[in-house]
């Protein structure tokens, strides 16, 4: 579960003022909010990225001061997907992903044949096999967004955190994230994910719960209709 006590989130300005806030776990939610609202802010205070202003913001069993001060315990607890990955030169697709297997390697940081055979199932979720072996920085965007999925699945951890995924993705691979997302945290009662988005009608089509950001404020929408949702924006 997330939960959030009397929070002050922004960076020189208070950008969202959250009194109490619990999210259980199990649950796959979408952050929607107007340009300027505060979605990145919002997500990079869950992931320790930036200090929360006042307040209490915790993960589970962890704080997120506890998260920012131990490395190895943030990789294993929660994973994070950008809204751009620009690719690197010279890193394959498969070495990318493989990177989310980092935090379990050990000292010698060799990939055993199960964490092979878990980077390669993913893979082929995602439709990605074909690619693998091609350079990152020879991908289309919405590929290495895909890609920027992939590993963070493969990094197995109970909290996923994304920041606008979809941006580069076309209708049909829209629609494939967010099933894979579904997927992810109904496969495990533990995990939670949190995306930001624009695309309110898909997310309501799915089901998703909705976080919506308005007036420097976060209110959850468990089973929200459009009106409810566009009356708060």
């Amino acid at each position: 579960m997330i939960k959030i006590e009397n929070a002050q989130i922004g960076h020189q300005h208070l950008l969202i003022s959250i009194d109490e806030l619990k999210l259980p776990a199990g649950q796959l939610y979408a952050l929607i909010g107007r340009n300027g609202s505060g979605k990145s802010t919002f997500l990079h205070s869950l992931i320790g990225q930036l200090p929360l202003r006042a307040g209490q913001l915790s993960l589970g069993n962890f704080s997120v001061q506890a998260l920012q001060n131990d490395h190895l315990l943030r990789a294993t607890h929660v994973s994070f997907v950008a809204s751009m990955f620009p690719g690197i030169d010279a890193l394959t697709l498969h070495a990318y992903v493989s990177l989310g297997r980092l935090p379990y390697l050990g000292a010698f940081g060799r990939m055993q044949d199960k964490d092979l055979s878990f980077v390669d199932e993913v893979l082929s979720r995602l439709n990605l096999t074909s690619l693998a072996h091609r350079a990152t920085q020879n991908l289309s965007d919405g590929e290495r967004q895909l890609a920027s999925l992939a590993r963070a699945i493969v990094q197995d951890t109970p909290y996923m955190i994304l920041d606008e995924p979809a941006s580069f993705l076309d209708y049909f691979n829209r629609e494939l994230l967010l099933e894979q997302l579904q997927n992810w945290v109904q496969s495990n009662a533990n995990r939670t994910a949190i995306f930001s988005s624009h695309d309110i009608d898909l997310c309501l089509e799915k089901g998703i719960k909705l976080l919506v950001l308005h007036e420097q404020r976060l209110t959850l929408l468990e089973k929200p209709t459009k009106k409810e949702v566009m009356d708060l924006l």
